[in-house]
């Protein structure tokens, strides 16, 4: 059956390919076949690559470097590709494609906003108000449900050569504005896998382009629920991490990928704008927790998983830009909050990168959070193996106060997880409390229970038998403290450390008369 299938024209063949599924199905049953399949397969004539993408077909797509390693690397195939080694190739089209297409989005909406002033200009200030009032009836028609090409036509034209602007009242009775327009008539199909529109998604994304550029602080509008009201930016934080319109239950619903892929493009969009807006710093944090408080779990889907990660990236990128601007205490308690969250859900990667970006020790010097985070970490063996993790790529210490870690990781006797701090860091053997307790000291004086296999490690390791602490006491007197006459016991019973007769004698005495 190949045979007769090869002897065909390549037209003939691309045509009958795109009825056999999707890019991956595609891509999964016949690359590796033989050469010529290969060189069908990923022919811009087909455009599998740019259809994965959701985009028409682009020389400068296919002419970057991204593209053309990939390009070389299927054409290369000589089995049947690994569903794996697939994902990754193509995962590596779609990260492409999102920064690029943020890139370009902030480099056209800048030079639309510019033409959009000059135009304005161009106008008086009486045809002005009536051409804002004209945007803003069809505005408000369009919302009740009068959708059609016609009118979003008229509304794009009335910004880009009338320079028209639409300015959308955000009282809480007013039922109009562009983050309400955008839940009626595009997120809320993002599960809705059957419904058919006669305006395409799409055409949904440049309406809404056009009336951001002209007036940048729509995004600011509410969507109002229960007493309060939300931003647009946290609705579609909502539906791209939670998969679901925030109107749905909680149930799993399946995901319209082309709708999704709008969903992105909005996103990219208000980013931009939120760079846009003089004195909107705080809109890039809350942003950034909003999807750090939701993205706790990694996806199954691949496209998702890439997009739910460039999506943060990109946003952790831009508050780099403004990461000297102070925290107000409502958003850094919200940032303690993401991070435990975070450390609960093992999340390595995402903390890895905020990290690098970040740099949130400043959000654990207060109070007990550093316990709070470590609790999390010692409650079972999921949490044990992040410690062991952050520990291997050296963040353990750069998170947390390594003098905190290894005083709390004492009284919570983590033998295991001590071991392997101090193989990681030895001079931690040597690190002080507020009384002058080293390690060994400090589990001798202020932690109760079994410890000698701990102290056992500690003198191992190289603690100082002779220390004082700023009471003058050193090992063999806090071995006196009456609390320890079991732990000495225990010492001497599996001879941990050698004792001279007369601290023997000592530690007895104490034992004798009490």
């Amino acid at each position: 059956m190949l045979s007769t299938f090869e002897i065909l024209p390549d037209e003939i063949i691309m045509t009958l390919v795109k009825y056999c599924g999707d890019t991956c199905t595609i891509l999964r049953t016949f690359l590796g076949l033989n050469q010529r399949l290969n060189r069908i397969l990923i022919d811009k004539r087909l455009h599998l690559l740019t259809d994965f993408l959701h985009i028409e077909v682009r020389d400068d797509y296919y002419n970057s470097q991204v593209f053309q390693q990939s390009y070389q690397q299927l054409l290369s195939i000589n089995t049947r590709i690994e569903e794996q080694e697939l994902s990754l190739i193509l995962q590596r089209l779609l990260s492409f494609h999102i920064q690029q297409k943020y890139i370009q989005l902030g480099h056209e909406f800048q030079l639309l906003q510019e033409k959009f002033e000059l135009t304005r200009q161009s106008f008086t200030h009486s045809d002005i108000t009536q051409l804002d009032n004209e945007l803003k009836r069809t505005f408000d028609s369009f919302s009740i449900n009068h959708a059609s090409k016609k009118s979003i036509e008229f509304m794009k034209s009335l910004v880009y050569t009338k320079g028209a602007r639409c300015n959308c009242d955000d009282y809480e009775l007013c039922r109009f504005n562009l983050t309400k327009t955008v839940n009626e008539h595009v997120l809320c199909l993002v599960n809705n896998l059957s419904y058919q529109s006669s305006i395409s998604a799409n055409s949904y994304f440049e309406l809404f382009k056009a009336l951001l550029i002209s007036n940048s602080s729509l995004i600011n509008n509410k969507d109002y629920v229960g007493n309060g009201g939300c931003k647009l930016a946290f609705f579609l934080v909502h539906t791209l991490y939670k998969l679901q319109y925030f109107y749905h239950g909680r149930y799993p619903v399946p995901v319209n990928m082309k709708y999704y892929r709008v969903v992105v493009d909005i996103f990219l969009l208000v980013i931009q704008c939120q760079k846009r807006i003089v004195g909107n710093e705080d809109s890039i944090r809350r942003t950034m927790l909003d999807i750090l408080e939701m993205i706790c779990q990694v996806n199954n889907d691949i496209c998702i998983q890439v997009i739910q990660w460039e999506l943060l990236k990109i946003v952790i990128d831009e508050y780099v830009t403004i990461a000297n601007e102070p925290w107000d205490e409502f958003l850094m308690d919200r940032f303690r909050n993401v991070l435990k969250n975070l450390f609960e859900n093992t999340r390595l990667d995402v903390l890895s990168y905020l990290y690098c970006d970040v740099r949130f020790e400043q959000f654990f010097n207060i109070g007990n959070y550093t316990r709070e985070c470590l609790d999390i970490m010692t409650r079972n063996q999921h949490g044990r193996k992040l410690f062991y993790m952050l520990l291997d790529d050296n963040l353990l210490e750069s998170i947390f106060s390594g003098k905190k870690l290894i005083f709390i990781l004492l009284d919570k006797k983590e033998r295991k997880l001590l071991e392997k701090l101090l193989q990681s860091s030895p001079h931690l053997i040597h690190q002080l409390d507020e009384d002058g307790n080293d390690p060994l000291l400090y589990i001798c004086i202020k932690v109760y229970g079994c410890r000698h296999r701990i102290i056992q490690y500690l003198i191992k390791s190289g603690a100082d038998l002779q220390r004082k602490n700023f009471r003058g006491q050193n090992f063999i007197d806090t071995l006196q403290l009456e609390k320890n006459r079991k732990l000495f016991k225990k010492l001497i019973e599996h001879e941990i450390t050698s004792f001279d007769e007369q601290q023997i004698n000592l530690v007895k005495n104490v034992d004798e008369n009490s």
